[in-house]
């Protein structure tokens, strides 16, 4: 008996063990199975699954930033001080209001540099209303006008083989591997066509803006949504509807093109304002090619006195320009920073208008229809 009892039990512990082998190979089976299927499916769709993952990064980052400045304001913002209060009192709440602003902008800055891109634009937004916002905010912004990420020669030559079919060794005998202009959706290079030999600029739409800007836009929104509920006073949530209006327009580089025409038009009959549009050559959704223009910012004064032209009088004819786009043309260029404002030297004796210098207007990309009602 003793031994029968020892055979069952041997016996009975082999099929224990026999099944908890099979339940355990079963399971490092079907993990193993789970495993490369989601390799597999990973590897297989690779650019969908990096921008799932991508985007969820973008947001997490906006996110954050949205939180840490809408809790920094609501503990540490005071009201502004009142008729009661002393000069120290004063001095110290004002102080206080500017740090909070400062540390906020700095924040936002840093997440905006992060992302890239349509928030890069954004900032530049910011960067520009000084007539509305505090100046910590838009003086934090400025350095967002010129630094943004450029990207790989590799890149540029992938965004134009799709829009044009043609590797940049086939449409240029020259171009240059270092753009002379990097903004928040394009860059721009110098380059030379090889069926023509003239010279021209490049500009080429990041290749990641687009996959990118519809859940920027809608990221954007929300965190716009959630500082106004957070503060009612909030005022500015027509930004984000300004921005989700125009950033289609601005990322099809054909109405660029056919806008830069136009206002080419517009002033054909004023040859005494000296403003020179680039000539357009090519235009794609993501690519254009236009003429190649010497020249550097308006805002250079450096630049200016080297070539004894008067800011005074460069200032004065960048008011005319745009006066004449908005109370005669109704037609209004939207983004006249001085990185789309050139000046070029001439010779005053060789030109039409008399100055010695050119106003070459860029970034054609976003324009508005003014209404007589509104001109007038």
């Amino acid at each position: 008996m003793p031994a029968l009892h020892l055979q069952r039990s041997l016996t009975s512990s082999s099929a224990k063990g026999g099944a908890w082998q099979w339940r355990r190979w079963r399971r490092t089976a079907a993990v193993a199975s789970a495993s490369l299927g989601v390799g597999g499916y990973v590897v297989y769709n690779h650019d969908t699954a990096y921008l799932v993952a991508a985007s969820m990064h973008r947001c997490s980052v906006a996110a954050k930033v949205t939180c840490q400045v809408s809790w920094d304001y609501y503990r540490n913002f005071p009201d502004l001080p009142s008729d009661d209060d002393s000069a120290e009192e004063r001095q110290r709440i004002l102080a206080t209001r500017s740090a909070v602003h400062l540390r906020s902008a700095e924040r936002v800055r840093a997440a905006l540099m992060k992302n890239g891109g349509v928030y890069i634009k954004l900032g530049q937004h910011i960067s520009a209303m000084q007539y509305v916002l505090p100046a910590e905010w838009c003086a934090t912004m400025q350095p967002l006008q010129d630094q943004n990420t450029a990207s790989s020669l590799k890149d540029v030559d992938l965004v134009i083989f799709r829009d044009f079919g043609q590797h940049i060794d086939e449409m240029f005998s020259d171009f240059d591997s270092e753009p002379i202009g990097v903004a928040s959706l394009a860059q721009v290079h110098r380059a030379v066509l090889r069926e023509t030999g003239e010279e021209v600029a490049v500009k080429v739409q990041h290749p990641m803006v687009r996959t990118y800007s519809d859940i920027d836009i809608a990221t954007v929104s929300v965190m716009f949504e959630f500082i106004h509920s957070v503060f009612p006073d909030f005022k500015f949530m027509w930004l984000s509807a300004e921005m989700k209006g125009s950033l289609p327009v601005e990322l099809d580089f054909r109405n660029d093109k056919s806008n830069a025409e136009r206002v080419e038009w517009n002033f054909a009959p004023r040859p005494d304002i000296p403003l020179v549009v680039p000539k357009m050559i090519g235009a794609s959704e993501r690519v254009l090619i236009m003429e190649y223009v010497n020249g550097k910012r308006c805002d250079d004064l450096t630049y200016l006195r080297l070539h004894s032209i008067d800011p005074a009088e460069v200032s004065r004819e960048i008011g005319r320009v745009f006066a004449e786009m908005t109370y005669v043309h109704g037609f209004l260029h939207c983004d006249p920073h001085p990185g789309n404002l050139f000046v070029r030297p001439r010779d005053g004796r060789q030109t039409t208008h008399g100055h010695n210098f050119d106003l070459v207007l860029l970034d054609h990309g976003l324009y508005r229809h003014l209404s007589p009602r509104f001109r007038y």
